[in-house]
C-alpha cells in the first residue's frame, strides 16, 4: 500500500496548483469628480479581480467579482464551449451584447464614464428599478462570424441570447426571458464596423409582471491604431403602469493616439452625449485626455459642461481617475 500510495502523494506534492494556461488579473481604479455646489469627493471607482483560463481546447471559463462600492459582487461567473469561428456559446453571467460601447473594458473606453444612453439604457445604471447594473445578466448566448476575409477577419459577426433581464445575481422575476441580439458588418474593411442591436424583454413594474421593455440601437465605429471614432443611438420603450414611455438619445465620440517620441501614449478625447425623456433633455460636452506613462498604470483628466433642454443653469463637472492593472 505504502508503494502505491508514494508516488501519487509525491505527484501531488509537485504539480502546479494553478495550471500554466489559466491567469489572475485586476484592476484598481481611484477617482475625484468635483462640480461646484454639488460633489467634492474622493473614491474608489473599481476594484476587481478576476480568473480565467482554458479547461480543455474547447472550453474556457471566467469568474470575475468587484470589491468596490460597499459590497462584494460576482460581475462574471461564465463558461464558453468554443467550436470554431461560425458557432460558440456562452453560459453564465456576463456582459449583454447590447451596444457597441457597452462592450469596452474599462481601461479600454475612451472617457471615465460611459455615454449617458448607455449608462442609462445598457444596463448600468439603467432605467429599470432593482439590481440592473454593470450591464450584465444571467443567460446562454450564441456568437460566432461568417464570411471569412483575407486579412483573417468575419465580414457579418452576430450575438444573439436568451437572458432572465433582472441584472445580476438575480433569478428571473416573471415567466419571460429577454431575447438580446447584436449584429456587426465589417464591409470589406477590417478598421470600420457598422452595427446594430435590440432587446425584446419584460420587466415586473409592480402591477404588471410581463411589462414591455423594448430597445434598440444602430451605430459605428472606425478604430485603427491611432484614431478611434463611434457614434451609437439608443432608444427604449418601456411600459409602466399601462403607458409606454420613451428615452433615447445618442453620443459621438473620438479620441487619437498622439505620435509620441517615448513610450507614454496620450490621447485627447471629445464626447457629445445626448439623453431625451419625458421632453427633457440632458446634453454633455466632454473634453479629456487620456494618458498610459507606463503599460500597466493609466491616469485620465476629464472636463464635461453638462446642460439640460429646457434650458437651466449649466453644471460643471472635474474629473480624474488614476488605474493600475495587474
Amino acid at each position: 500500500m505504502l508503494a502505491l500510495i508514494a508516488p501519487v502523494a509525491v505527484a501531488q506534492e509537485t504539480r502546479p496548483k494553478i495550471p500554466v494556461d489559466w491567469s489572475v488579473n485586476g484592476f484598481i481604479s481611484s477617482q475625484y469628480s468635483y462640480s461646484p455646489s454639488e460633489t467634492n469627493t474622493f473614491f474608489i471607482r473599481n476594484a476587481r479581480l478576476d480568473l480565467k483560463g482554458c479547461v480543455t481546447d474547447y472550453l474556457e471559463f471566467k469568474l470575475q467579482s468587484e470589491f468596490a462600492g460597499g459590497s462584494v459582487r460576482v460581475l462574471d461567473a461564465l463558461m464558453k464551449c468554443k467550436f470554431n469561428k461560425y458557432i460558440n456559446i456562452e453560459i453564465g453571467q456576463f456582459k449583454t451584447p447590447f451596444t457597441l460601447e457597452s462592450q469596452y473594458h474599462l481601461l479600454k473606453k475612451e472617457g471615465i464614464d460611459y455615454a449617458q444612453v448607455i449608462s442609462r439604457l445598457s444596463g448600468y445604471s439603467d432605467i429599470l428599478p432593482g439590481n440592473r447594473t454593470n450591464g450584465r445578466d444571467i443567460g446562454v448566448m450564441l456568437y460566432g462570424g461568417f464570411i471569412g476575409m483575407e486579412e483573417d477577419y468575419m465580414l457579418l459577426n452576430y450575438n444573439v441570447g436568451v437572458f432572465n433581464g433582472c441584472g445580476i445575481n438575480r433569478k428571473d422575476d416573471n415567466l419571460s426571458k429577454d431575447i438580446i441580439a447584436r449584429f456587426d458588418i465589417h464591409p470589406f474593411l477590417k478598421d470600420l464596423v457598422l452595427s446594430a442591436s435590440l432587446i425584446r424583454g419584460t420587466y415586473d413594474d409592480g402591477t404588471n409582471p410581463d411589462a414591455a421593455n423594448n430597445r434598440f440601437s444602430f451605430g459605428g465605429e472606425y478604430k485603427s491604431d491611432a484614431l478611434t471614432i463611434r457614434s451609437e443611438y439608443v432608444r427604449a420603450d418601456v411600459e409602466a403602469g399601462g403607458a409606454v414611455t420613451t428615452t433615447d438619445g445618442f453620443y459621438a465620440v473620438a479620441g487619437y493616439w498622439l505620435p509620441l517620441q517615448s513610450q507614454i501614449k496620450l490621447r485627447p478625447v471629445l464626447r457629445y452625449d445626448r439623453l431625451t425623456a419625458g421632453g427633457a433633455s440632458s446634453v454633455l460636452y466632454m473634453a479629456g485626455l487620456d494618458c498610459w506613462p507606463w503599460s500597466h498604470l493609466r491616469l485620465q483628466v476629464g472636463y464635461t459642461l453638462c446642460t439640460e433642454i429646457p434650458a437651466t443653469a449649466s453644471r460643471h463637472l472635474f474629473q480624474a481617475m488614476a488605474s493600475v492593472k495587474l
